[in-house]
Formats: structure tokens, sequence, C-alpha cells
């Protein structure tokens, strides 16, 4: 069954004349046919297929996976192929010791050249295994990048549909405020009518029902900025149709233990955190592999084929296989390795005290998250608890008014009190809930 929280003029119309009635239903269906009703999980699954912060994380953590390659990372050999074809007229002039002598003008020259050359640096220092390790660390980070931007889009989603929760559940209970109000603004007006009560007993009454009717207004205009930012984040038009009935839930208790564990273990921050100090390190043992002597096995395959019309040599032609292996040893290279080194010490010390800072700021948000989550869970029960009671006594001090038993402050009063208690449920109900959503964010459990 689908519940619909109607604006507030939809009630003052609805007690006036019988073709309102039809008028009013009318707008009611053309304004919900085209709405959808979803659910939380609903919600959270079409954003994450849809959201545009996660596609662009997803196509960025591919390219990781396609540069952790051997063949980025220098252990695979390179063939090149090469082809010169030339052509030529010369003017040629010799005298040989023979005594022949030749001249000859526009002697054509046709040259052709062709090599297959393969090479392969079979040993570099280690260097190309600190490579693709280190390629193999950053495809790590671009999936951990990807799990991480569906994480925080889960929990936007989450505090986006649940703040749309609180602020229907908000009108809702305005909604029970101006009735309360119009009964009291009949009330006051009929004694006012009978000459048992001021004008101003009715004034104070029109006041208040004045006031909750804009603050209705007001929360109707958040929610519908709040529906603008949900659809956003879901990647829909920014004016589609939703329709959200879902109430506030009882927290269950967590298990306080294990969650600093799965931080560790978990949270995408320290992760990749972790994974950049990985890189560090592996781009380290790339810097040390240039103190080291390479060794390259290289190859080829030529042919050379050279004619000429006049001349000595009127053809020249080679082909044939060579093969040659060639070791490198560095000895002075002004000391760069040396510093590049210190400096990457340096990144390395402090990449670890980054990690340190973000375990450390992570547990003092979640000791936050935590005590907010206890906070909200207690001042929920205890506001239930105290919204009954001031129900109840509303209902008595409405009839009490009825009887001249109250004055209308006194009922004003009791009014206020239940729309403040409401309030504060909500309030807490809602930080319960967020406080709930961010722990499991900080575990990187939240789904």
């Amino acid at each position: 069954m689908k519940i619909f929280n109607f604006p507030s003029h939809f009630f003052v119309l609805f007690t006036g004349k019988k073709n309102y009635c039809v008028v009013i239903l009318f707008i009611v269906f053309t304004t919900y046919s085209h709405a959808q009703t979803i659910t939380l999980p609903q919600a959270i699954q079409v954003a994450i297929q849809n959201n545009y912060d996660i596609l662009i994380s997803k196509n960025e953590g591919s390219i990781g996976t396609l540069n952790n390659t051997w063949g980025n990372a220098g252990a695979l050999p390179t063939i090149n192929s090469t082809v010169n074809k030339s052509f030529g007229s010369n003017s040629i002039q010799q005298e040989l010791t023979n005594g022949t002598s030749i001249k000859r003008d526009g002697a054509a020259v046709n040259n052709l050249n062709a090599a297959v050359l393969a090479s392969w640096r079979f040993f570099d220092g280690y260097k190309m295994f600190a490579t693709k390790k280190r390629l193999e660390t950053l495809e790590k980070i671009g999936q951990t990048n990807f799990t991480k931007q569906v994480n925080e889009t889960i929990y936007n989603t989450t505090i986006a549909y649940y703040t749309i929760v609180q602020l229907q559940q908000q009108a809702i209970a305005i909604q029970q405020a101006i009735l309360l109000n119009e009964e009291r603004l009949k009330i006051a007006y009929t004694k006012f009518k009978i000459g048992s009560t001021a004008k101003t007993d009715v004034l104070q009454a029109q006041v208040d029902l004045n006031e909750q009717q804009a603050i209705l207004v007001s929360t109707e205009n958040s929610i519908a900025n709040a529906k603008i930012n949900f659809n956003t984040i879901l990647a829909k038009e920014a004016n589609s149709k939703v329709i959200i009935t879902d109430t506030f839930k009882i927290n269950a208790p967590i298990q306080i233990e294990t969650l600093q564990q799965k931080i560790a273990q978990q949270n995408p921050d320290v992760l990749l955190a972790s994974s950049n100090l990985m890189v560090l390190l592996q781009t380290k043992k790339e810097i040390n592999a240039q103190r080291l002597p390479t060794a390259t096995l290289s190859s080829n395959y030529n042919f050379a084929r050279n004619k000429s019309e006049a001349g000595f040599t009127l053809l020249n032609q080679n082909y044939g296989p060579t093969a040659a292996i060639g070791i490198a040893m560095p000895i002075f290279n002004g000391g760069n390795i040396k510093q590049q080194l210190k400096v990457a010490d340096i990144h390395i010390s402090n990449q670890q005290i980054a990690i340190n800072q973000i375990k450390n700021d992570l547990q003092a948000a979640l000791n936050t998250a935590i005590n907010n989550y206890n906070n909200g869970n207690t001042l929920a029960v205890m506001e239930q608890k105290n919204l009954l009671l001031i129900a109840e006594n509303n209902i008595i001090n409405m009839e009490r008014f009825k009887q001249f038993s109250i004055t209308s402050i006194e009922l004003r009063q009791g009014q206020l009190n239940y729309t403040a208690a409401k309030t504060r449920l909500l309030n807490a109900q809602y930080q319960s809930t967020i406080a709930l959503a961010q722990i499991q964010l900080l575990c990187g459990e939240i789904q």
C-alpha cells in the first residue's frame, strides 16, 4: 500500500464543496501516477549502476589493469623491422689501373636494405621484478579506489534517503499539529461567540495555526530539495518523482570490540595508504637496480642489395643473421642514485607517518560515531516514552479546554510540547541512523 503525504492545502480544500474533492483527487492522481516508490536497497542498486563518480572510478581502475603487464615492466624482448629502398641517377667517370676508362651519364642506381632486429635485456639488476610489483600495486590501488567510491556513494545515498524520511515524518507531525490548532481555533471561536472568552484567544489560536502552516510549507520545500539531491546521487533527472514510504527502524546494539580491527583490515583509506607505501618501496628497488650491471642479448637478420648500371661494382648483395651479447656496468653517474635513494627513504618515512595519522583519525571518527549512535538510541527511547505521555496529556487538555477547566495558553503549551518532542525523537532517530552508516563506512562494511 502506498502512503502519500499530501500538502496542507489538500486538507483545507477537502473540507469545502464536494466538487473540490474531484479536482483535488485528479491533481493528486496526475502528480503521483508517474512517481516511483523506491526503497533504500533499490536506491543503492541504482546509484551503484548509474552514479557518475562510480563510472569514472571504474574506468580509471581499468587503466591500472591494462598497464600491469610484463611488457611495461621491461621484461619482454623487442622486435623491430626496417626496410629502405632508394633509387638514383649518377654520372660516372673512372680511370682504372688496367687502363680501362669508364664514363657514363645518367647511370641508374637501385639499392635495397632490410633488417629484422631483436633485443632482450634479460638482466637489469632485478628492476623488472620491482617494476612489475609496482604495477600490480597500482592496479590494486585502482580497485581499492573503486571500492572506496562505491562505499561513499552508498553512504551518501543512505544519508539522502533518510534525510527525506526525517523531513516527511516531520511534515506528518506538523500536519497533526495543524489539526490540533484547527480544533483549538474552532473551540476558541465558539467560546468567543457565546461570550465565554476574549477575542485574544481566537486571534492567538489563528496566529499559531498560521505559524504551523508556514512551517509545513517550508518543510515541503526542504523535502523537494532533498529529493533533488537524492536524484542527483542516483544520476537521475533532478525533478524525477520519487516516493519514499520508509520510516526509521530500531537499531540493534553493535559489537564495538571488533570495529577497530576491521578499520585496520578493511577501511579503503588505510588500504590505499598501505598500497602507496608498497609503491614507494618498489620504486626504491627500481632506483637501486641502477647500481647493478645489465645484460642484453641482441640478434638481427640483414639483407642488402646495391645495383648500379655503371661503375666498378655493378651488383653487391649480402644477407645473413648476426647475434651479440652485451654487458654494461655502471661506474659513476655523479652520485645521482645515492641522492635518489635518500629522497626515496624520506618519502617512505613520510608515508609511514601518514598511515599512522590516518589510523588515528579513523579511530577518533569511529569513537565519535559510536557515541552519536548510542546517544541517538538512548534519546529515541526516552522521547518515544515522552511522546506517549504528551499525546495522552493533550487529549485530556483538549477535553478540559472544552469544559473551561484550563486556559488557551495551557492548551497551547501542551501542543508545543508535542511538536518539540516529536522533533527531538526524529532528530535522535536520524542521528542514530546516520551514525550507524558512518560506522559501517569506516569499517568498510557499508552495503
